[in-house]
């Protein structure tokens, strides 16, 4: 009986050592063109300044299985504005942009958006 209780002490004690996840990033987002089309597109993200992101990805992902994701890295303008271009919307049907944000010291902040190719 002891040794269970032992066990189960170390699995709350690992359990509390899992790594903090993304905090949620508060982003403007825009696709241009607008409505998203099949074609290779500009990507606006609008991040607080104050977060002093220093890298930005964004990676599309379709809601349906067997789609390979499309990867974007984000050039910085200044302002707290990144663009992502030539971001290969391949496909007709509904998306989901995670855009992933670093600032200097490490932290990750994340935000998705969805929206449909028609």
């Amino acid at each position: 009986m002891r040794r269970w209780w032992v066990v189960w002490l170390l699995l709350i004690i690992l359990a509390g050592c899992k790594p903090p996840g993304a905090e949620p990033l508060d982003a403007d987002v825009s696709i241009e063109p607008w409505p998203p089309q099949v074609r290779k597109s500009l990507i606006t993200v609008h991040v607080p300044e104050e977060l002093d992101v220093v890298e930005l990805k964004v990676v599309g992902d379709m809601t349906h299985a067997g789609m390979i994701p499309v990867h974007g890295e984000g050039e910085r303008q200044g302002g707290g504005t990144w663009l992502v271009r030539d971001f290969d919307i391949n496909m007709r049907g509904d998306w989901i942009l995670t855009i992933t944000a670093k600032d200097r010291e490490g932290k990750t902040y994340e935000k998705e958006v969805r929206f449909t190719v028609r």
